[in-house]
């Protein structure tokens, strides 16, 4: 134990995230359910839970909330500010924060994957601003925290050992550990998805390279069927096919690039065919459609006829696919 450091509470410790060493220290706070993360004015950052951690436990819940890490330290809009504070509903103390970015026209609210409510703003708000902010959609805030808690609760689940289950297409996977030659590298064989491991490495102590391993596996599984749904729809829609890339998206099931190119969330890969087929078109429709105005949804209708039924299901349980 360092000097000055309370049980359960540590310091000044160091994270790397995209080349940057983050400060982050770490306490408890008996009021929380879950684990979270707060910016600190100082460019530090405090990770708060419910019990002690260890310092390995909080690195890999730092690693799983790197996007949103990357996006505190890397703001584009230099004259934004960054505002903690606490709400509470239904007797759960909530931490907020508030991004600043000018460029905004309206107040949007998100809930971020540790379950913190971040406000994004164009212009600063005060204490009473937020939160009152935050009031008018209380009800949306439960419910999507619910769904989110799901996908958490799986997320920190997933230790990728030996017999554990993962989906895969709407099917159940197994997992089954080999050793290889010095890479990480995965691959579906039948039922089972086989993780291949340097010597002496184990699961536990390597999730980001093995996740990074599943992810990419997935996606060579899954891109000659994407290429040819996003070949068909093109042609169908009268567009160039569309180059297909893979990512892994935490808001947006896919997108499409300026440069006629289409981005599949890799999560998709875990549910059923139909909502990848969706997916795809989805996109390859916004070639042709910006916006998700009426002529938008009419012409996804012209491929996909019940469209409807996959979309609502996808934004219902879609985000509880998680690597």
């Amino acid at each position: 134990m360092e000097g000055g450091e309370r049980e359960g509470e540590w310091q000044e410790r160091q994270f790397l995230i995209a080349g940057m060493a983050i400060t982050y220290s770490f306490q408890v706070n008996r009021r929380r359910k879950y684990p979270c993360i707060i910016a600190k004015e100082s460019g530090k950052l405090l990770v708060e839970a419910p019990a002690p951690m260890t310092e390995k436990a909080a690195k890999r819940f730092l690693k799983a909330n790197e996007s949103w890490i990357i996006s505190v330290f890397q703001k584009e809009d230099k004259s934004g500010t960054f505002r903690n504070g606490t709400v509470t509903l239904d007797g759960e103390e909530i931490p907020y924060y508030v991004t600043v970015n000018r460029k905004r026209k309206r107040i949007a609210i998100t809930i971020r994957d540790d379950l913190g409510i971040e406000i994004r703003s164009p212009v600063p708000l005060n204490a009473a601003e937020a939160e009152f902010s935050i009031a008018d959609v209380s009800e949306w805030i439960r419910k999507t925290r619910s769904k989110k808690m799901v996908w958490r609760e799986n997320m920190l689940s997933r230790q990728y050992a030996e017999g554990e289950t993962i989906p895969f297409q709407g099917r159940v996977l197994t997992i089954r550990h080999t050793e290889s030659e010095g890479i990480f590298s995965a691959s579906i064989r039948g039922g089972e998805l086989w993780i291949a491991l340097p010597p002496g490495r184990r699961a536990e102590e390597e999730l980001p390279r093995i996740r990074e391993a599943v992810m990419n596996c997935y996606a060579d599984e899954i891109r000659p069927v994407a290429v040819d749904i996003a070949a068909a729809s093109a042609e169908a829609i009268g567009v160039a096919c569309p180059r297909v890339r893979f990512g892994y998206q935490k808001r947006r099931f896919g997108s499409c690039t300026p440069k006629n190119g289409i981005i599949i969330n890799i999560r998709v890969a875990m549910a059923p065919p139909q909502y990848l087929e969706y997916t795809i078109i989805h996109e390859v429709c916004h070639l042709v459609e910006r916006n998700h105005q009426q002529r938008f949804w009419d012409l996804v209708a012209t491929l996909l006829p019940a469209y409807k039924g996959l979309h609502d299901e996808l934004q219902k349980e879609g985000m509880q696919y998680c690597f």
